[in-house]
């Protein structure tokens, strides 16, 4: 509730009245004389006379005065009447608040007295002239307002008389309902003019809630077209939403004052408190009472529960084909993951990882395809999906630079197929045999059963060797004898030990040949060819055989050695 001029009066009637009694209760108390009191109170209530005798004579002049501008109305255009309809306004409430000091002063008069009872007629009259007057001026600024509304070029001049035509009306609005409560503590009949102004203030506020709504309907609408528009076209429906916002706050700050004065007449504003809501989208407002609110969340459910009923086959039907358009994607992968699958396990020359990428990557390919068909289903626009998701992958890939590096080395071992899994490798100074791989990392079992996983980057940047990759492999072996050995009798045990071992390959021919003279022995390097599994089996098995064969054909193994001579020379005596 606002604090209007007349009910500060009321306060300081009661409290005028509390001090009074108070005073005369002093009084009576400290034996003043009955007669001083009447003296005292007959020389106030002349002054009271003469007060309210001169605010009556200022109401009437200001009356007048009032008057004298509004004759001019009929005299300007209507662009013209800003001014005059400030100076009204100040005239009047300048009036009203004159009038609100009489009543201060008749209310604390006695209330039979002929002269308190002629002086309240005079201010009933001027409170009905009053209502009357502010209810044609509301109406006249009204017709004011529609005019400057119809002018051809509304420029800023023109929407700027009639923003100050409309707060003026408000203020009359406010004003008439100040003048009820003024004629309520008069004892006056109000009914009449409560209607009238409760008619009025619904009139408006439900133009203000239409044109709310409408703003609302209209930035919708834009909002939905921004979203195919150009770059140009965003630029004008930016600024037309501009200005939209800028009409719906001014309508909305409007409807606000017209909910205030409704509230004063105890009128229904549980419409008019929603539009607010739905403008402002402020709920905690002092203006929108708590069943506005809960009327405008029933309204939210109720359209909700309207649109899933009408709306719910549809969304089973979409949920249905989504999930369909899923499974029958992914049996469609896993039959095609599978043919490709048959196809590089049937060529020998595929590596493990070219069989296990190509099955992986039509696999996501096919799901993501039907990820995105089925999207399209449930009505989702796939466009800015794609796009948002190119986005995302430039960035993805400029933050995971050496990822990708791996990827892109993997691919290159893809391609070129230098080792395949179960091949015996040397790589990144690392040697071992290949147990995994894919398109970002190898992964390689040591011989001393040690798992390492090696970027892709560190294999393909460095040399490559593979041990297992052809079938069969020489074996070095080198032996030496005594230089008082024969070398025809080692020869012999060393080609009786190559020709009675089975996993030794006819062909290509095994070498046996007097290699080296060393410095303590006679070097044999012995070169048979195997098989690349049977590779490190007769490496040791000929190196065992060939040390107990020469310890019973006596043939030594020779130790570096030196011979020292030691010479004396003898000095003549």
């Amino acid at each position: 509730m606002k604090k209007t001029p007349l009910k500060i009066a009321l306060l300081f009637l009661i409290s005028y009245c509390s001090y009074l009694t108070v005073q005369a209760e002093t009084e009576a108390t400290t034996g003043v004389a009955p007669t001083e009191i009447s003296k005292e109170a007959a020389s106030q209530k002349n002054s009271d006379h003469a007060k309210a005798k001169e605010l009556l004579a200022n109401i009437d002049q200001l009356s007048k005065q009032s008057i004298n501008l509004k004759k001019k109305f009929k005299k300007v255009p209507a662009i013209d009447l800003l001014l005059i309809i400030s100076l009204v306004a100040e005239t009047e409430k300048e009036l009203r608040d004159e009038l609100d000091a009489v009543i201060v002063i008749q209310q604390k008069m006695e209330a039979n007295a002929p002269d308190t009872q002629q002086l309240l007629q005079e201010i009933q009259t001027i409170s009905n002239l009053q209502a009357a007057i502010l209810k044609e001026e509301s109406a006249n600024l009204e017709k004011i307002i529609n005019q400057l509304r119809k002018e051809d070029s509304q420029d800023n001049k023109t929407k700027f008389a009639i923003k100050r035509a409309k707060q003026a009306k408000y203020e009359l609005l406010t004003a008439w309902q100040q003048n009820i409560e003024r004629q309520k503590i008069l004892g006056m009949d109000v009914t009449q003019s409560s209607e009238d102004l409760g008619s009025t203030v619904q009139y408006i506020a439900i133009s203000q809630t239409g044109r709310i709504r409408l703003i609302l309907d209209t930035m919708n609408e834009i909002n939905s077209y921004m979203e195919t528009a150009t770059e140009d076209e965003k630029k004008n429906l930016e600024k037309q939403l501009g200005q939209l916002e800028w009409k719906k706050a001014s309508e909305a700050e409007n409807l606000e004052k017209m909910i205030a004065i409704m509230q004063e007449l105890e009128m229904n504003t549980t419409k008019f408190g929603q539009a607010l809501v739905l403008a402002t989208g402020k709920i905690l407002n002092e203006q929108v009472e708590a069943k506005a609110v809960i009327g405008l969340f029933k309204q939210l459910i109720g359209n909700a529960t309207i649109w899933f009923k009408t709306n719910l086959p549809i969304i089973v039907f979409r949920i249905l084909a989504f999930i369909g358009i899923i499974l029958l994607f992914r049996i469609i992968a896993g039959f095609i993951r599978g043919l490709i699958n048959k196809a590089t396990s049937a060529k020998a020359e595929t590596s493990q990882l070219l069989h296990n990428f190509l099955g992986s990557i039509v696999h996501k390919i096919i799901m993501l395809l039907g990820i995105i068909i089925a999207l399209s289903q449930l009505g989702i626009e796939i466009g800015p999906l794609l796009a948002g998701m190119g986005v995302m992958g430039f960035v993805v890939g400029f933050a995971l630079q050496d990822a990708l590096s791996n990827f892109a080395s993997g691919l290159m071992i893809l391609i070129y197929r230098p080792f395949d899994i179960d091949d015996f490798v040397d790589v990144a100074g690392i040697s071992g045999k290949v147990k995994q791989m894919n398109l970002v990392s190898t992964t390689i079992l040591t011989f001393d059963r040690k798992r390492m996983i090696i970027p892709n980057n560190k294999i393909w940047g460095d040399i490559i060797t593979n041990v297992s990759a052809e079938s069969i492999r020489r074996v070095d072996l080198v032996f030496g004898i005594g230089y008082n050995d024969s070398m025809a009798h080692a020869e012999q045990v060393l080609k009786s030990i190559i020709d009675a071992d089975d996993r030794i390959l006819k062909e290509p021919e095994t070498t046996i040949k007097v290699n080296t003279l060393g410095a303590s022995s006679v070097d044999f390097i012995v070169r048979p060819w195997v098989k690349s599994s049977d590779y490190w089996g007769v490496y040791w098995d000929i190196t065992r055989i060939v040390k107990e064969r020469f310890d019973a054909e006596g043939i030594s193994f020779p130790y570096p050695q030196s011979d020292i001579h030691v010479i004396q020379e003898h000095k003549p005596s």
